[in-house]
């Protein structure tokens, strides 16, 4: 769209401005809706809600129509003399569009967010963190208690104990249908009263930006005044503060406080009448050789060196950090003379004091990993802040970029490796998973203190997440330095005083200030062997001319500079790798001598305007690109690309598409996101050119004349929009259908929106055999699709949807029955959200036989009509509260029988409905149906 917009400068328009200034007043109109509607939401969200994706998906186009409003009012300078007619009517229709989509009645729907969490927790050790367990749970419901404050040496084990009292909590809430509400929030070394307020309100999801502490403190209070029973535990707390300050509302509503500190001091300042303090002391020597032994593991060698190992274990302090680390480095020591040696090194560092007793036991446990690359990809995750949350993929990619995975053939078993490091770190708890399916992990603080310190020693200067507001000064910059992070911090500009002779520097990251506005020319001036250069998410407006002599630059990284619309020549770049101008919403062109980039192998452009096409002949090494939403691809300059591995692009046309796809090309991708059409569903975050799937979109298509050649190994399809579309599979024939058969072997989510001929996923009569489509499909979204009147046959749900778990219809008119009753007996055993909305014309959700027939002699369990015709939501009886948030009626007037095992149905919107199932009664429960129950949303 933005190069549309370009594409208009010298377009006048001489009449009145009419049009413009209809669009301006409808958009007046939209703006204010939507705020209206956002008001509506948040103070939903404030009693546990959650918004409704159609409603998230509303505001995210209300959004983009607001960016391209602002774009020609940029352009036209306010002025309707020089408005740009075609493109302003065109926006003008998406206004209309937007104003007259009929959103649902209720734009939130009911959920715990807190308690449906999987908890990582270390193991407790010792009968005294037993029984402290016990303790604070018991404290927790006392009415006289209101804080409780927990205190104790770093390392000590504080962390898991409140973690084992947030997991024990929640699953009282659950299996007990109890009310309330669990926040964990990680305090960092400094953290003022309006970072913590912030924290805190991104748990309660509030938006308080902009607010300040007194105002912030009220918002705040009355979130968890509208939250009854509330339980915040503030962890690793190093400074006191007023509760009032921050808007708990201490001894009122139920609202619970437990926090952790090594200070007891902390504790004290936070006293009151209605508080408890609780000590966390050391491991006796018992306790400590048994956590030793089972961080070991089996070790044949404990029946020769055992008095040796009791000794080392003994030398931890009671600590279950160190005894963790040095256990877990121990693994490896198969001789009496290793353990011995070790002993002897520990017996010597002779430290009393417990905060310099474990750090030098940490860097004991580092220093004897034998894999050099496994502890330079550790002291890397030292350079983001304190209690910093690390993405898996992203921090391989950091990896990456810094050589630190050289040496692997290619960028997949770069990532490969990568991934498997992530998970060893974790396994040698220098890393705590953050889930369960290691995606995440965290550091502790103090193996992060120890990683920085042993960084220090090899050149790293690194203050991350400092607030400082301002660079080092001069004597921090020395000769010596490699690596630099200033991450997260508040730094506004810097200043022409300020020129480092860093002729070694080979990485400087000042991402995530967002406060950086300017960064002097000279600055840059004396680094060049800087090879990483990370400037994201800051809000500088020019880059130095001064970086196109960086010749010994690899990566260059300015994703999401909002504000960024200059960047210098990169002709001389010539071993730039990498290039990210993803999010730089104002960058209108591409800087000069990006075709001449011979080397550059990743390329991530998407939500930036600036034009790509003319360039990608020439980036012939190019193995990830993205690029979306403003710009698009053609498909002759994608099939010179014959290295690429991942790709995220828009194409103009379905005729261009087929090409691209008969080329073979998207056969070697291992990933892709391929829009056709001249704009984006919104229905894929293209954020940062988000490689979660292999998914295409076509929108806006006329398949009447281009019939689509889709890629057999899509695992996503959406179709949104779209004319020529009766059935996605009309024939039993692979190749005589608009979707081939063998499309769907892959497939695990279809997305059907706005098709205006669409009749239904498989043409009546059509026999298709079980196993013939997707035994992968989990999910299934069909909207506003009026012209469907039967969903399903009978041979689609027989043996071929046996591994569908959602089902979502919404605002499909003709549609009168979702499935007879034969087709779910048996089938659809994996189904566990069915939701179904604003269907004008729907009467039954499962019932009659698989005709057009609806007469059926089985008796009929009905919905009384002041629910029908308003939000029902229909629970397994045994789910826990938490998986829609909304209390269950035990009245078995309003209960059902249900055919299979769906854990959630929810109805709204439904005017015609008179029943949910039709179906026989025998006077005894069907051994395939599950007991449900009924209730208002």
């Amino acid at each position: 769209m933005m190069e549309k917009i370009q594409g208009f400068l010298g377009y006048q328009n001489n009449g009145t401005g009419e049009e413009l200034e209809n669009m301006r007043s409808k958009a007046d109109l939209l703006f204010a809706r939507a705020g209206d509607k956002k008001d509506e939401v948040e103070n939903a969200e404030l009693n546990g809600c959650k918004r409704k994706r159609e409603v998230e998906i509303w505001f995210q186009k209300v959004e983009n129509v607001k960016a391209k409003k602002q774009c020609i009012e940029d352009q036209v300078g306010g002025g309707a003399s020089s408005s740009r007619t075609v493109l302003v009517a065109e926006i003008t229709k998406e206004i209309d569009e937007l104003l007259q989509h009929s959103l649902p009645r209720e734009l939130t729907f009911s959920s715990d967010a807190f308690s449906n969490v999987p908890f990582v927790t270390g193991s407790l050790k010792g009968h005294l963190f037993e029984e402290n367990r016990k303790l604070i749970l018991s404290l927790l419901y006392d009415e006289d208690v209101a804080t409780i404050g927990i205190h104790g040496a770093g390392g000590i084990g504080k962390t898991t104990l409140v973690t084992h009292v947030q997991k024990g909590l929640c699953e009282k809430f659950n299996n007990d249908r109890c009310s309330g509400n669990v926040y964990f929030v990680t305090v960092s070394h400094g953290l003022t009263v309006s970072g913590l307020q912030s924290k805190i309100a991104k748990q309660l999801r509030l938006e308080i930006e902009g607010k300040d502490e007194k105002d912030a403190a009220a918002r705040i209070h009355g979130a968890f005044m509208k939250r009854k029973n509330s339980v915040l535990i503030l962890d690793d707390l190093w400074e006191s503060f007023r509760p009032s300050d921050v808007g708990l509302p201490v001894g009122e509503g139920g609202f619970k406080l437990l926090l952790t500190t090594r200070n007891k001091r902390v504790c004290l300042e936070i006293n009151n009448e209605k508080s408890r303090i609780i000590e966390v002391t050391f491991l006796s020597d018992d306790e400590s050789w048994d956590l030793f032994r089972e961080k070991l593991g089996d070790s044949a060698i404990l029946s020769q060196a055992g008095d040796i190992a009791r000794k080392v274990a003994k030398e931890c302090g009671g600590l279950p950090l160190a005894l963790e680390h040095i256990a877990i480095s121990m693994r490896a020591a198969d001789t009496v003379k290793e353990w011995r040696t070790v002993l002897d090194d520990m017996s010597s560092m002779r430290l009393n004091v417990v905060e310099d007793k474990v750090l030098p036991l940490l860097r004991y446990s580092y220093d004897r990993l034998r894999d050099q690359r496994l502890k330079d990809c550790f002291l890397y995750c030292s350079f983001f802040p304190e209690d910093h949350c690390y993405d898996r993929t992203e921090l391989v990619d950091s990896w990456i970029r810094e050589g630190l995975l050289d040496g692997i053939e290619n960028r997949e078993r770069q990532r490969d490796k990568g991934f498997t490091i992530f998970k060893e770190l974790i396994n040698l708890s220098l890393l705590k998973a953050d889930d369960n399916e290691y995606m995440s992990a965290k550091m502790h603080d103090l193996v992060r203190e120890m990683a920085v310190k042993v960084g220090k020693e090899k050149g790293f200067l690194i203050r991350a997440g400092e607030k400082m507001r301002d660079i080092p000064g001069e004597r921090e910059w020395n000769e010596d330095l490699c690596k630099v992070s200033l991450m997260n911090n508040h730094i506004g500009s810097i200043s022409p005083d300020v020129a480092p002779r860093c002729p070694n520097l080979s990485t400087l990251l000042l991402s995530t200030n967002y406060t950086l506005t300017s960064i002097s020319s000279l600055f840059f001036s004396l680094m060049d062997g800087l090879c990483v250069l990370d400037l994201s998410w800051t809000g500088i407006e020019k880059l130095s001319d001064r970086v196109s002599n960086l010749k010994n630059l690899t990566a260059l990284l300015l994703s999401h500079c909002d504000r960024l619309n200059y960047v210098p020549s990169v002709s001389m770049l010539g071993k730039l790798r990498e290039m990210d101008i993803s999010g730089c919403s104002r960058l209108r062109d591409l800087p000069h001598g990006m075709e001449g980039l011979v080397n550059l192998k990743f390329l991530h452009c998407c939500l930036c305007p600036a034009p790509v096409s003319g360039i990608l002949s020439g980036l012939s090494h190019l193995e990830e690109l993205s690029i979306c939403d403003s710009s698009e691809a053609k498909g002759q300059d994608l099939m010179k690309l014959m290295h690429l591995k991942r790709l995220t692009c828009r194409i103009r046309n379905v005729s261009e598409f087929n090409e691209y796809v008969m080329s073979q090309r998207v056969a070697s991708l291992h990933q892709y996101g391929l829009t056709v059409g001249r704009v984006t569903s919104g229905l894929v975050d293209r954020d940062e050119g988000a490689f979660c799937m292999r998914y295409v979109e076509f929108v806006e298509c006329r398949f009447e004349e281009d019939s689509p050649i889709v890629p057999g190994n899509v695992e996503k399809l959406i179709l949104c929009t779209c004319s020529g579309v009766e059935y996605l599979v009309s024939s039993a024939s692979p190749d005589s259908t608009l979707i081939p058969l063998q499309t769907f072997g892959n497939l695990v989510e279809l997305f059907l929106d706005e098709l205006e001929n669409f009749k239904g996923l498989v043409k009546p009569g059509v026999a298709l055999p079980p196993g013939s489509l997707s035994n992968n499909l989990k999910s299934i979204w069909i909207e506003k699709c009026h012209g469907i009147k039967k969903l399903f046959t009978s041979s689609m749900v027989r043996g071929n949807l046996q591994n569908l778990e959602l089902l979502y219809i919404s605002q499909c008119d003709g549609i009168k029955k979702v499935f007879a009753s034969s087709m779910v007996r048996g089938n659809l055993q994996n189904l566990k959200n069915l939701e179904i909305t604003w269907c004008d014309h729907l009467e039954e959700v499962i019932g009659g036989s698989d005709s057009d027939n609806d007469d059926d002699d089985g008796d009929e369990y009905q919905i009384k009509d002041e629910l029908a015709k308003g939000w029902v939501e229909i629970y397994h009886d045994e789910a826990p509260p938490w998986m829609g948030g909304v209390r269950l009626i035990k009245d078995e007037r309003l209960s059902i029988y249900f055919p299979y095992k769906a854990f959630r149905l929810v109805l709204g919107g439904l005017p015609n409905l008179k029943r949910v199932v039709r179906g026989r009664q025998n006077g005894r429960e069907n051994e395939d149906t599950e007991k449900l129950v009924i209730s208002k949303a």
